[in-house]
């Protein structure tokens, strides 16, 4: 390959796909390196099958109370082979896709291990790619959490789970990421006994205290034991081969048949990163808002720079970093960057907590209002949640929404791009929601600032 590349993106992950789609519409000469499968970890081993399996989750739940809907329905049949081939075949599909949409507008692909061996220098294997720029887009891997028997048979990590085509009696979820939640409930739907152990105060680390607690409600009425604010001394095999994760403090121990304990680290290695001078912090590449490293035309983006570790925060960034490697000046906006996690119910929040406007000495107001007074979730019999939004005291403008409720996910796109408009919870107030819907919690949470909220008289 002698013709000098544009960009080279070393990894087709969500982000490296974002960023070459992106910098081929430019009109750049692009090239994709990739090791593994097109669509990186998200498609192929986290987001993607994982929501999946939620999904089945829901439809259990939703078959055990369709007796309040007058529905006499048989207790469901578990077949987690079907279910984990109907996975097996959409992540195919998807994973396919998008090497098709890649090739069909011209773009390189090329197999392997790519390393930086110069700024505008890419070796993959004997063969090396001349780049006026480079994006990095290597992703994340799946480690073992620091704990003693963290190795021991059984224990095992997200990816393991997700891919687990049993049952087991009693499962032990060590960790406060969305995806030990999601885990965690997918096992007590479909069976299993399940504890959850997080050495915080919160089930979710990164979440609103309020939405904490909700979702930790939540998790309790479905039958999971929560331990929190306790460490994990070790996992010990114990004498009937079932596991012990033995807690601080002299908590009684807890016996498992299968631990979840992982984490997940920036898929740095190898690069040959730290021989070039790029700036990092333990494993992860330090960017800027540009998506640039300290090394000119070096860019990184996704999972291999510092969290959060969400799919479409990497896909953002790759398209900021091809924009500026294509010439152009965008930057990134982490502050209307929704998270989201796919539990029962959903959780997804955007901006700020409560707690971090507090810390930044910002003078808000908030507007809570529980979904229990909601027609729409009354309806669906999915009461257990609340919609709370912050908005500066000043000016009104919104500057963080806590979401935990039906539908949450695509609900919090509302606020994300509200605040990306700047607006206040004035204009949002004025917004005209259908009838009945989960919208009308969400008007009526920004009416609540103003204490004007129509089903929390003050």
């Amino acid at each position: 390959m002698a013709e000098v590349q544009d960009l080279v993106v070393v990894g087709g992950g969500a982000g490296g796909f974002a960023a070459a789609m992106r910098a081929a519409q430019l009109g750049g000469n692009v090239t994709v390196v990739e090791s593994g499968h097109y669509g990186g970890d998200c498609m192929n081993k986290a987001c993607i099958p994982l929501t999946l399996l939620m999904t089945a989750a829901q439809m259990v739940r939703c078959v055990q109370k369709a007796g309040r809907f007058g529905l006499g329905l048989p207790e469901p049949e578990l077949n987690l082979a079907a279910l984990h081939d109907r996975k097996d075949l959409l992540v195919e599909g998807l994973r396919m896709g998008t090497e098709q949409l890649l090739a069909e507008v011209g773009i390189t692909l090329v197999e392997g291990r790519g390393r930086l061996a110069a700024a505008g220098i890419v070796e993959v294997g004997e063969t090396r790619i001349e780049a006026r720029n480079v994006i990095l887009a290597t992703g994340s891997v799946q480690a073992q959490l620091p704990i003693a028997g963290a190795d021991l048979p059984g224990v095992i990590g997200t990816e393991e789970a997700i891919e687990l085509r049993d049952v087991p009696p009693r499962l032990a979820v060590i960790g406060s990421q969305a995806w030990d939640v999601e885990l965690a409930q997918y096992f007590r739907l479909m069976g299993s006994d399940v504890t959850y152990i997080c050495s915080g105060d919160q089930v979710l680390a990164e979440a609103d205290g309020d939405v904490a607690q909700r979702l930790a409600k939540a998790l309790h009425d479905g039958g999971i034991a929560i331990k929190r604010r306790v460490a994990v001394e070790a996992i010990r095999q114990g004498e009937d081969g079932a596991l012990v994760v033995h807690l601080a403090g002299g908590q009684e121990p807890v016996v498992a048949d299968r631990v979840l304990a992982s984490r997940r680290l920036s898929n740095s290695a190898g690069l040959g990163l730290r021989e070039l001078g790029i700036a990092m912090e333990g494993a992860a590449v330090l960017v800027d808002d540009r998506m640039a490293t300290s090394v000119p035309h070096v860019y990184a983006i996704g999972d291999v720079t510092r969290g959060p570790f969400w799919s479409h925060k990497a896909n953002a960034e790759g398209i900021v970093a091809a924009e500026n490697a294509m010439g152009g000046n965008s930057r990134m906006r982490y502050d209307i960057l929704p998270y989201c996690a796919y539990t029962l119910p959903q959780v997804a929040w955007v901006g700020l907590t409560e707690e971090q406007a507090e810390a930044r000495g910002l003078a808000c107001e908030i507007g809570k209002v529980p979904v229990a007074l909601n027609p729409y979730a009354m309806i669906l019999d999915e009461t257990a949640g609340e919609i709370k939004v912050i908005a500066c005291k000043k000016y009104g403008k919104i500057v963080g929404a806590h979401l935990v409720a039906p539908g949450a996910i695509d609900l919090i796109n509302t606020i994300a791009v509200a605040m990306l408009s700047e607006a206040t919870v004035g204009e949002l107030m004025r917004f005209i929601p259908r009838h009945p819907s989960l919208g009308e919690a969400l008007v009526d949470a920004a009416m609540d600032v103003e204490k004007r909220s129509l089903h929390m008289p003050r």
